[in-house]
């Protein structure tokens, strides 16, 4: 089984599920949605099985690991922008939604960084760092 029909097996095991959870809403049965869900988790785990996973080079890794980075730098330069225009335009505007805003920017931006330190400080441990 290739990666094409995994996921076209995955897409009618969701479909089937959706259906069986909507006939147990609408005749308000609890015990069909769970068989339904159960159902659908051992049919994936089955097809999952049966799908041989592709062998993933350095190379893809190492790509993805340099779109995370870059990614990671924009978005968060980006926020803290926006949070600290935002927070500053509304001193001027009188706007107390814009410094909303702009402190919830400027969190998020926070707390971007702050999972990428504290996950950078995991992986660094768990594969072997000599700190």
């Amino acid at each position: 089984m290739d990666h094409q029909q995994y996921q076209k097996i995955r897409v009618l095991i969701l479909l089937l599920v959706a259906t069986i959870v909507a006939t147990a809403i609408i005749v308000n049965n609890l015990y069909l949605a769970f068989a339904g869900v159960l159902i659908g988790m051992l049919f994936l785990l089955v097809a999952k099985q049966k799908f041989k996973q592709a062998i993933v080079d350095e190379r893809v890794i190492s790509i993805a690991g340099r779109a995370s980075q870059v990614t990671y730098v924009v978005v968060t330069t980006l926020l803290a922008c926006l949070g600290l225009f935002f927070t500053l335009s509304a001193k001027t505007h009188n706007s107390p939604y814009l410094e909303s805003i702009g402190v919830v920017f400027c969190y998020v931006a926070l707390l971007l960084v702050t999972i990428y330190s504290l996950s950078y400080h995991y992986f660094n441990k768990k594969y072997g760092a000599d700190e």
